[in-house]
């Protein structure tokens, strides 16, 4: 009850608004606040910029994977490729390249996506469903 008495009394000797901020160094005095941290608005990504998937999706168990981005619409030269999703035990994926090859072992359905960054930081993504057959 003490606990709850306490809390309503700060509750209303305390003012609602954010208080003032004032640094202070033992040596100097008052220092100013630090800057407002400022981000930099996202870079827009072109509608002309898209990427797809070429090659076989579809493969029997123990078949090759040979699936490579298709990029259309870069600023520049592409500078990142990242892999999204699970890929079939026996598959890789290049970060360098966005190439996923090798072999799909177990059956399954495997959505994946394929994020693609060019130079002038603009993202897009291509989605594939890579289905290794029975």
């Amino acid at each position: 009850m003490r606990f709850a008495a306490l809390l309503l009394g700060l509750s209303l000797a305390v003012p609602g608004h954010a208080a003032n901020v004032v640094w202070r160094s033992a040596g100097s005095g008052v220092l100013p606040s630090p800057p407002a941290l400022v981000l930099p608005p996202d870079p827009e990504t072109p509608s002309s910029f898209v990427a797809t998937m070429a090659g076989p999706a579809s493969i029997p168990v123990g078949g090759v994977l040979d699936l490579r981005p298709v990029v259309v619409g870069a600023s520049g030269r592409i500078v990142s490729y990242l892999l999204f999703g699970r890929l079939p035990i026996g598959a890789e994926f290049s970060a360098e390249t966005g190439r996923i090859g090798g072999r799909g072992l177990f059956a399954g359905s495997y959505p994946v996506w394929i994020s693609v960054g060019d130079e002038s930081g603009a993202v897009t993504a291509a989605a594939v469903t890579i289905v290794v057959g029975g």
